[in-house]
């Protein structure tokens, strides 16, 4: 931030970084708006950029990095933290990456919904290839041409499988070059500076949920009940239902968040709800994607005045959450309502787990981990007959392939020992 002040003529303004997570662009407009108004600041430039493209050709060239990376000092201040807090078992499951929660959230959802894995890797594919249209028509997206379902639903060279459901093809592209900025100031500012009436765009509501719960403590797995807080909260306080948002852009790192993002909200998947085509089509610059969806947001604002436009952001392992309602009318206030819903989370029920589990339970969700030579393991969530969660993997060559092979893995019996699996 310092550097960019100095380059942009203003060496003496103060500078704040956010975590890497998605939902911290939402919090740091909220903070924004909020000291602007005390009357600590005129104008907040929100700036982010991702240049992993341009890292990796120079890597593969055997060259090095032509830019420094390296500013004297510390920032102000900063805001967030990533918190990849896991239980024993679900370390010893193999429980590192966000595509392997994705994957078992996305199982979840599919055995709530009551498909078969064949229908459901169809509809998941069918629904990326949607967003690939989407991002098609967006002049900046990473991907210019349309995807078929086809190319996304079917490993192949390029596009192998991931985590069981997800195809590369249905995973957030970090690989990109891409950045993007917002420019926040007070309605005096604007009027001073001569900004167009027409070219104003305001947050007027805004809901944060940053409480963190363990994967195995979370009731269900098909959904978190603080993104439907924050959700809900949000349209509350506005004093609108999800009928009233005109556009819509959900956060898109797998199709587990688009859906889980709209059944929060309360907002279908016809027309789907994105507006730049989501996180591997227009491209997954990491937590800076939102600002993307924001900025892009208010073209569409400005195309279409007096409309109401939603932004849902997702931070960490499907862990934190943030909404934002924005319009070219200011409301009662050019001043947002800005809410902080993690308390509520705190407050409700969690569900037991059990460390070191030895037992039988029944197959609550699962993904395959795969890598360019094949399946590694299959990750288990189970449920015991008292309504308990338990982690376990297995490696067992058959199990893997048959659950490539679209057999169903959930709502089985298995036996989980030492984090074991053994599936009947």
């Amino acid at each position: 931030g310092r550097m960019l002040g100095e380059r942009l003529g203003s060496p003496r303004a103060k500078t704040m970084i956010g975590a890497v997570s998605g939902h911290i662009v939402q919090v740091l407009v909220d903070r924004a708006c909020d000291e602007i108004a005390r009357g600590e600041r005129d104008v907040v430039a929100l700036v982010g950029g991702e240049s992993e493209n341009s890292r990796r050709r120079l890597a593969r060239r055997g060259l090095p990095l032509h830019w420094s990376e390296d500013a004297p000092g510390e920032p102000d201040a900063r805001v967030g933290e990533i918190k990849w807090v896991r239980s024993p078992d679900e370390e010893r499951a193999g429980l590192y990456t966000a595509t392997a929660i994705f994957a078992l959230g996305e199982t979840a959802l599919r055995r709530t919904r009551g498909e078969t894995p064949a229908a459901h890797r169809d509809r998941i594919a069918a629904l990326s290839e949607g967003m690939s249209r989407i991002a098609a028509r967006h002049p900046r997206a990473w991907f210019q041409e349309p995807v078929p379902a086809s190319r996304i639903r079917e490993p192949a060279a390029g596009n192998r499988m991931v985590h069981y459901p997800y195809t590369k093809l249905m995973t957030s592209n970090i690989a990109v070059d891409q950045s993007a900025a917002l420019l926040i100031c007070s309605e005096e500012t604007a009027d001073r500076l001569g900004v167009p009436k027409a070219k104003r765009v305001y947050l007027r509501v805004a809901t944060e949920m940053s409480h963190t719960l363990l994967l195995s403590e979370r009731p269900g797995l098909d959904r978190h009940e603080g993104q439907a807080l924050a959700a809900r909260r949000m349209l509350e306080i506005a004093d609108i239902g999800p009928e009233d948002l005109d556009h819509v852009d959900l956060y898109s790192c797998f199709p587990f968040a688009v859906q889980a993002g709209a059944a929060a909200l309360g907002v279908g998947l016809d027309p789907l709800p994105s507006l730049t085509g989501g996180m591997t089509f227009f491209g997954g610059p990491f937590g800076n994607y939102v600002l993307h969806s924001k900025a892009t947001l208010v073209e569409a604002l400005r195309r279409d005045p007096g409309s109401l436009g939603a932004i849902g952001s997702v931070g960490g392992s499907f862990a934190h959450f943030a909404f934002g309602l924005y319009s070219t009318e200011p409301g009662d206030s050019v001043r947002p309502r800005v809410e902080d819903v993690s308390a509520a989370l705190a407050r409700l029920p969690r569900r037991g787990y059990v460390v070191g589990y030895e037992g039988e339970a029944t197959i609550e969700t699962y993904t395959v981990e795969c890598d360019a030579s094949g399946p590694r393991h299959a990750i288990f969530a189970g449920l015991t007959d008292a309504g308990e969660r338990v982690w376990g993997r297995a490696a067992d060559r058959d199990l893997l392939d048959a659950l490539l092979a679209d057999e169903e893995g959930a709502g089985r019996r298995a036996r989980f020992s030492n984090c074991e699996v053994e599936v009947r």
